[in-house]
């Protein structure tokens, strides 16, 4: 059984596509300005890496998703950050659906690992509250809140948090 995580909204989107235009500029400002040659193609190998990093992550962003096995593992798919958890590593009964807005103390406030565009936080993050959380959040709206027994909590964004819980109420029995 699979939890889909919420897609980028368009201004999670755009901000991608900025930062990737933004590279190509660069790309072409190298070409363009009188530099070393040994420097340009240091240059061009770490934009044609990050370039890469960022369009593997907004590819994997649309398959987000949170998986239970019949194995009694739980599979979280997201980009860069996927992990595998056993069933008994995740406190179901402290999970909850929360507004951000409305529940600010779990707001994601100081990044320690991860991309923080505006529209979408990815990565390690420490909260409001001060607790660690890996987090994968495209809205403030619909956020799966789960605690884990490992310390940090999972901050998802999830597409339809009616089914979602339904599906983790099942994974539980």
């Amino acid at each position: 059984m699979n939890i889909e995580l919420a897609g980028l909204t368009a201004n999670g989107l755009a901000n991608f596509i900025g930062v990737m235009m933004g590279l190509l500029l660069l790309t072409l400002l190298l070409k363009l300005k009188k530099m070393p040659s040994m420097a340009v193609y240091a240059s061009l190998g770490i934009i044609i890496a990050v370039f890469g990093l960022f369009s593997i992550t907004l590819y994997q962003t649309q398959h987000a998703e949170l998986s239970a096995e019949e194995n009694l593992q739980v599979t979280l798919t997201i980009p860069l950050y996927g992990q595998v958890f056993q069933q008994d590593e995740l406190v179901w009964q402290q999970a909850r659906v929360i507004n951000l807005i409305e529940a600010p103390q779990y707001m994601p406030t100081r990044r320690t690992n991860g991309l923080g565009l505006s529209g979408y936080s990815l990565g390690w993050f420490t909260l409001q509250n001060g607790d660690k959380a890996l987090v994968s959040v495209t809205t403030n709206e619909n956020v799966l809140l789960l605690p884990t027994e490992k310390g940090y909590s999972l901050l998802l964004s999830l597409e339809n948090p009616q089914a979602a819980m339904a599906k983790m109420t099942a994974w539980q029995d």
